[in-house]
């Protein structure tokens, strides 16, 4: 059965979960039983939450994920962008198909690209976080060198045309 790891410090006090909104249980099951890689980050891109999915695309087990910085999975580099796209979630309320590879357990670096809404605070409003969603990219990447690759090796010329029948 799929399950989120999220970080104890931000829910109900003592554990009880009847204490939480209904809307946060809700949410909780959606991000478990989501098939892409779910997490929630707050503002400073440290991770809270993370669904079975994040887990299996990184090789890391639920613990090692959870309170760790997604400083600990991406490049410098990448960090900036990461960062650029918090700005735009804040801003905007959402950021799509920003390119992240990070880097697994087994050292292997992934390419995915990450779409992101915002966290808010249901009494102030105010975004606290946010909701990212990983794809993996790394079918993609095979389909289209397969796709080329019967293209460079047809037997026949191979062209493209737009509707009017013009070559491309």
């Amino acid at each position: 059965m799929p399950r989120t790891v999220r970080s104890p410090t931000k829910h109900a006090v003592d554990g009880d979960d009847q204490t939480k909104p209904r809307s946060s249980l809700d949410a909780e099951i959606i991000i478990a039983n989501a098939p892409d890689p779910v997490f929630v980050s707050d503002l400073e891109g440290k991770i809270l939450q993370a669904n079975d999915a994040v887990s299996e695309l990184l090789g890391f087990r639920p613990d090692e994920l959870l309170e760790q910085s997604l400083s600990q999975f991406i490049s410098p580099e990448e960090l900036r962008e990461f960062t650029a796209a918090l700005h735009e979630v804040v801003e905007h309320g959402v950021t799509r198909n920003a390119v992240l590879h990070p880097r697994s357990a087994s050292g292997e670096v992934i390419p995915t690209t990450l779409n992101a809404s915002a966290l808010r605070d249901p009494a102030s409003n105010q975004v606290i976080g946010a909701i990212g969603i990983l794809r993996d990219m790394r079918e993609l990447g095979k389909a289209r060198a397969y796709a080329e690759s019967l293209i460079n090796n047809a037997p026949d010329p191979v062209f493209v045309s737009d509707l009017e029948g013009k070559i491309l």
